[in-house]
């Protein structure tokens, strides 16, 4: 059977798309679906979904626009706001998932990298997409992939796991989704959409072979999210230099630039002298929309974002950041030194191709001791060699997360802390090791029995 999510958000099987009220309504599969996988299980779906990761890719979007118009466009289906950045621009989108769901909306989330479970980076109003919704939708997008594949079309994981939460996002009936930039902007998969508004958080150093060695030509990547008519907000945290390289980019194809203000003075959900500046911008990209302030005021007091700064357990006290960049690692030095003075033990871990010497130099000041670990990733750096980074104070290389684990509660002892940090690869597979099971719901879900007022005015921006 072809699984389909009508507009209801009612789950409807049907033994063909002519039986489904979405399909009936001119949906992605309205002239029959022709699903060659439709009996894909959850696993083989994952396998599929990895399995692309080899593949090479092409310069541009023309390869997400032929998967989509195969798919029917599902992001022609939903109003977006589209978010990049180098750090933070996860968490804006936390903030901005909370507050539209507290003011009644039926709001897609789509994230990444996921922590533990690949479902984590496509939620509808914070819940994850099911095991069996994200493996029969993974069906269709299969059957469009193979079709593409006979006209020499090679969509990357990537851009299919994209594909899949757009149709995800469309099947549900979501009124809005929070979209994150997955690399750069100007040609990450997700800029195929038109949204809302968009939003770039702060830029540093990150992805420089890909994006540039600057930080004004990786502005000039993110800037490419701009798009003529839509408003463009930018974070306080921007140099004079990032303002003007976007300023000018938005001049350029018509898109109004605003900088978002350093702070809104509300409660945060989210601790960090940096989130001040995060949840100032999803603010004005949630006023922007009509969001109603008591809304916006319960979105971020609500917002939780696994994995940045999050305190877990005692005796002594896990605190996961991801911090995969030295601009992060900076941010989590800088909280941490605002903590009541206690034995800090240092569990790190970093990728190949980060500035981990960076990290490593932003990390060490926090720490009495570091242990080190590869993170569970084929492009994790090598323990022994992250080590030696950590000069003037005891480092200790260990073979594997159970080890680093036991080494780094054993050194802080009850009474100290222990820090997680350098790659959410590491935070998800350490976060999963201290909980002592698996968490699949990391974010609680958020919904309203009823709009607020001025919730459902998406249709127009009020400037």
């Amino acid at each position: 059977m072809h699984l389909c999510i009508a507009k209801e958000a009612a789950l409807c099987y049907a033994q063909s798309c002519g039986a489904c009220r979405t399909c009936k309504a001119g949906g992605a599969r309205g002239r029959g679906c022709g699903v060659l996988n439709m009996h894909m299980t959850y696993e083989e779906a994952l396998r599929f979904i990895h399995g692309a990761s080899g593949r090479g890719k092409k310069v541009g979007l023309e390869n997400m626009r032929a998967l989509l118009a195969r798919l029917g466009n599902p992001h022609g289906q939903f109003r977006a706001i589209h978010v990049a950045g180098t750090n933070g621009k996860g968490s804006v989108c936390a903030f901005l998932n909370a507050a539209l769901c507290c003011a009644g909306q039926r709001v897609g989330l789509y994230t990444s990298p996921f922590l533990q479970r690949y479902n984590e980076r496509m939620r509808l109003n914070g819940a994850p997409i099911d095991d069996g919704v994200l493996a029969d939708l993974t069906g269709e997008v299969a059957d469009a992939v193979e079709a593409l594949r006979a006209e020499g079309v090679l969509p990357t994981e990537f851009e299919i796991g994209t594909a899949i939460a757009f149709l995800f996002f469309a099947r549900a009936g979501a009124d809005i989704a929070v979209v994150e930039v997955g690399l750069g902007g100007r040609l990450d998969p997700t800029n195929v959409i038109v949204p809302q508004c968009a939003a770039i958080a702060s830029i540093g150093l990150d992805h420089t072979r890909t994006l540039g060695d600057t930080v004004e030509a990786i502005a000039w990547e993110k800037a490419g999210i701009a798009k003529p008519g839509v408003p463009l907000f930018l974070s306080a945290q921007a140099s004079p230099s990032v303002r003007s390289v976007i300023a000018s980019h938005c001049e350029a194809v018509g898109a109004p630039f605003f900088m978002a203000p350093a702070d809104v003075g509300l409660p945060l959900g989210l601790e960090g002298a940096h989130q001040r500046y995060n949840a100032a911008l999803a603010v004005c990209a949630l006023r922007a929309l009509g969001i109603d302030e008591t809304s916006i005021a319960e979105g971020l007091r609500r917002t939780r974002w696994p994995a940045r700064l999050e305190w877990i357990g005692e005796k002594p006290p896990l605190l996961l950041a991801g911090a995969h960049n030295p601009q992060g690692a900076q941010s989590l030095a800088d909280y941490v030194s605002t903590l009541p003075r206690r034995r800090t033990v240092l569990l790190c871990g970093v990728m190949q191709d980060k500035d981990w010497r960076g990290v490593a130099r932003a990390l060490r000041p926090l720490a009495d001791a570091a242990v080190t670990v590869a993170p569970p990733d084929r492009r994790g750096l090598d323990a022994v060699a992250l080590a030696s980074a950590f000069e003037g104070i005891p480092s200790h290389a260990c073979q594997s997360l159970e080890e680093a684990w036991d080494k780094a509660r054993a050194l802080a002892g009850p009474q100290g802390r222990v820090v997680g940090a350098g790659s959410l690869y590491l935070a998800g597979a350490l976060r999963t090791l201290a909980l002592g099971r698996d968490e699949a719901l990391l974010l609680p879900e958020i919904t309203k029995e009823s709009p607020k007022g001025g919730a459902r005015a998406c249709s127009s921006i009020s400037r």
